[in-house]
């Protein structure tokens, strides 16, 4: 299957994804494979072209206008594993966390099942100060990141929590 654009598709029955070839994400500065999740069989498949044609024009700016949430996620992460007598990897401030983030290769689009219904972006990151959960930082409609944190599926705060409120919060303390 052909999807702009991304080209030629296969399809991954088991996960009942489209799979792309490796593609140059600007952003992240690598290759990224694209998983599509309920595009054959969703009523508006243009907004999954028109959310990765929007994740694939951003720039680093993206990531850097968040680093500060993501601080805050680390900083949550430390207190919790120095409560439990873990060791913690030392980040003085918010611009040396990009020090400690591996992106992931792979990057899932779908469709947000509650709330806006929207395509979002999510992608998986490993990270040294949780490698349990690792980084997951999701894109609305491919080009805003409207959450951030623990790896959980989940396409919002609002989603995770139930509270409608937290819909335009990107990071959520859980401490």
């Amino acid at each position: 299957m052909q999807i702009a654009p991304l080209g030629l598709l296969t399809e991954d029955t088991e996960n009942d994804w489209l799979v792309s070839e490796p593609i140059a994400v600007s952003a992240l500065n690598k290759e990224c494979e694209f998983l599509l999740e309920g595009y054959a069989q969703d009523a508006r498949p243009q907004e999954f072209s028109d959310a990765i044609s929007h994740f694939l024009a951003l720039d680093k700016t993206v990531l850097l206008a968040v680093e500060n949430e993501i601080f805050s996620y680390y900083r949550d992460c430390v207190q919790f594993a120095k409560s439990e007598g873990f060791d913690v990897v030392d980040i003085s401030s918010a611009d040396q966390v990009w020090q400690h983030i591996q992106f992931g290769d792979e990057i899932l689009v779908c469709r947000r099942q509650t709330g806006d219904q929207g395509v979002y972006v999510l992608l998986e990151c490993d990270c040294d100060w949780n490698e349990e959960e690792g980084l997951q930082i999701v894109f609305k409609n491919g080009n805003v990141i409207n959450k951030l944190g623990p790896f959980d599926d989940f396409l919002s705060n609002a989603d995770v929590y139930g509270l409608p409120e937290l819909e335009k919060v990107i990071y959520q303390s859980r401490g």
